[in-house]
């Protein structure tokens, strides 16, 4: 039987090609489950695996496959009560819908489910000549997956002696629910297209290193927490098969979204004004103070010769940066209240903008708010104590390197929290600021267990539980106030103004393929991340950050300085701006794509239309001249280390 359901999920390959022959496990997996009896000293997570469970009953209907497991073995041979039905479908498009459907009968509480799992001897080619592409922030593109999954080698931690796993949790790591597999001829899409906004893992695995024979398995981990006596259905998992490339995936992705969630994005005309910003930190977490509020005007004006008209202000408060969250109060030592309103208004009298930091996602643990009601308003983990993050900035000193500041993460399942959150953004507003940047609120996403809040037994909502909240503050703005958060995440990012960038493909790196975030999203405004000086390369990263449409995160000395002590960068970013606001209806309100023609290697590209024109943004990384080979400015030459933009 188990030959059987393998030769099912062969077949389904061939949908979309009949030379699309891809060679699965005989005994392999397309499902697991986890199961946990929520007892101490009880195993957390017992294994079910698809390939050693009792026949099921398999039906072809002309709705697709069902396949009905009555009940399920653990790999520790213990029998449970949970009936399992797997659905395959095919839909109008050409892809596949999987979906599944536990019904829990038995004393264990069934935390996460991987399906479906699709475990291959062989794709189409070797696995060294894969490559799979994964938005994992703006991008990445991994070139043989198979190995890259094996480095993931834990050596301790994992059962790395059974399979060597690795994982993108989405949204977080992962910007978008989706990842591409490209072998040979053909890509395979899989994604999950689920109308709640829910956490789930991309996983790939392989055989352990041990092993001579070769495996590579690619698959989607949700994290339902069936509890005993509940039936729970999960759907919109899905495979699609392309004889082109990951841009069809992303189309496809764009196409799902505008059909369920995704609204015209419109963007205010004044953020049309930002090019960037200099991301400021007054007092450090450690306590040390660089500037006080009476100098914000000239840190501001230090940034507008540059082209950088906005203050991303970060611990302007009373305890300073990571001290304190959620009270934000001004602070006296810095100048009092009246000297941070009468700085603000300066500035914006002046043309620029301030948007004072707040932390959306977490809470000092040594603040009262905490210690008398915050604690109730926090997101549990698997044994209800509080996820702690700990953070440990410091001097040159090394005590604090070993623990500094320790924090809870409040839970948008709960009344309180996003009132709190409100009340925060109100109170920044009162100070005239420009708006509020809610650290976090797009990254941080936790499993809550706490069945007492709002998503009661639904561990895996925290994403879906932070938009109305979201929402809300971006609606209450009008047009000279803007909202911001950290990292780009496809369903948070078009609730907010800009977003500051971080995760993969903010910088240049080997490894970068912001392509995936940028096609499928490319009217999100965001900024590149993690130049903090005139390092060795500082101009390859700020080259790159404007061919894909980035604006400047200036963060001198990691946020201890300004454009006063960085003359020769903020004459560089001066340039890449000037040429940015050349063509800004382009790279703001343009569509986004990769370059119409062939670049050599570390030649990078990328195009913008808009009003029936096309510019191509291009900058050269290698050490010869590159021609301009047709187009509107065809012989046009492209120097060594140099940016341009052209006319397709």
């Amino acid at each position: 039987m188990q030959k059987k359901i393998v030769s099912a999920f062969q077949h389904v390959f061939s949908f979309k090609a009949d030379s699309f022959s891809p060679v699965m496990s005989e005994n392999g997996d397309f499902f697991r489950l986890y199961l946990d009896y929520c007892t101490p000293g009880k195993n957390r997570e017992l294994a079910v695996y698809g390939n050693e469970q009792p026949s099921p009953k398999v039906a072809y209907t002309e709705r697709g496959y069902e396949i009905v497991y009555d009940g399920l073995i653990a790999e520790d041979g213990s029998r449970h009560d949970i009936r399992l039905t797997l659905f395959v479908s095919g839909q109008e498009d050409g892809s596949l819908a999987f979906s599944f459907e536990i019904c829990n009968d038995s004393l264990a509480r069934v935390n996460e489910v991987q399906y479906p799992l699709f475990d291959f001897e062989r794709i189409e080619g070797d696995f060294e000549k894969d490559v799979l592409y994964l938005p994992d922030g703006l991008g990445r593109r991994v070139i043989n997956p198979h190995l890259d999954t094996q480095l993931s080698h834990t050596e301790y931690m994992a059962a790395d002696y059974v399979n060597i796993v690795k994982m993108y949790k989405y949204p977080g790591q992962l910007s978008m629910p989706w990842a591409a597999l490209k072998s040979g001829k053909h890509t395979m899409y899989l994604a999950a297209h689920s109308k709640i906004w829910r956490q789930l893992s991309i996983i790939t695995e392989t055989e352990p290193r041990e092993e001579t024979h070769s495996r590579f398995i690619i698959g989607i981990a949700s994290y339902p927490a069936v509890v005993p006596g509940e039936t729970l259905a999960y759907d919109g998992f899905t495979l699609a098969l392309f004889d082109g490339d990951w841009r069809e995936g992303a189309s496809l992705y764009r196409k799902w979204a505008e059909s369920e969630w995704l609204s015209p994005i419109a963007h205010k005309k004044s953020i049309e004004k930002l090019n960037g910003w200099q991301r400021i930190i007054m007092k450090h977490q450690f306590g040390e103070i660089y500037c006080k509020y009476d100098d914000l005007p000239r840190l501001y004006r230090a940034g507008k010769k540059y082209g950088i008209n906005m203050i991303l202000l970060f611990a302007w408060w009373e305890e300073g940066m990571d001290n304190g969250y959620p009270n934000y109060m001004p602070a006296d030592d810095l100048g009092g209240k009246e000297a941070l309103t009468r700085a603000i208004k300066t500035i914006n009298d002046e043309g620029g903008q301030v948007i004072l930091y707040a932390n959306g996602h977490i809470i000092d643990i040594s603040t009262e708010y905490y210690k008398t009601e915050g604690y109730k308003y926090t997101t549990k983990d698997i044994d209800l104590n509080d996820y702690r993050e700990h953070y440990m900035f410091s001097n040159s000193g090394t005590i604090l390197k070993m623990g500094n500041k320790s924090f809870a993460a409040g839970c948008y399942g709960t009344t309180e929290w996003p009132e709190k959150i409100m009340e925060i953004e109100k109170r920044h507003l009162a100070l005239g600021s420009n708006g509020t940047f809610f650290d976090q609120l797009g990254c941080g996403f936790y499993l809550c267990f706490d069945n007492t809040h709002s998503h009661g037994n639904r561990i895996d909502i925290d994403p879906e539980l932070r938009l109305p909240t979201a929402k809300k503050i971006h609606e209450s703005l009008n047009e000279d106030q803007w909202f911001g958060t950290e990292w780009v995440i496809d369903r948070m990012s078009p609730h907010v103004d800009f977003t500051h960038g971080c995760g993969c493909g903010m910088t240049y790196t080997k490894d970068a393929y912001p392509y995936l975030f940028r096609y499928a999203f490319p009217e999100i405004i965001t900024s590149n991340r993690f130049i903090h000086d005139e390092k060795k390369g500082w101009k390859n990263h700020l080259n790159y950050a404007f061919v894909f449409g980035l604006i400047y995160d200036v963060a001198i000395y990691r946020c201890r300085s300004s454009l006063e002590n960085a003359p020769g960068f903020g004459e560089y970013v001066k340039k890449l701006v000037d040429m940015r606001r050349e063509h800004l209806n382009h790279f703001i309100y343009g569509k986004f794509d990769t370059p119409s023609i062939d670049l050599p290697d570390k030649v990078w590209g990328a195009e913008y239309s808009y009003g029936g024109e096309t510019v191509l943004a291009l900058w050269n990384d290698t050490e010869a001249d590159f021609t301009l080979p047709s187009g509107r400015d065809a012989g046009k030459i492209l120097k060594p280390g140099d940016v341009q933009v052209f006319y397709v």
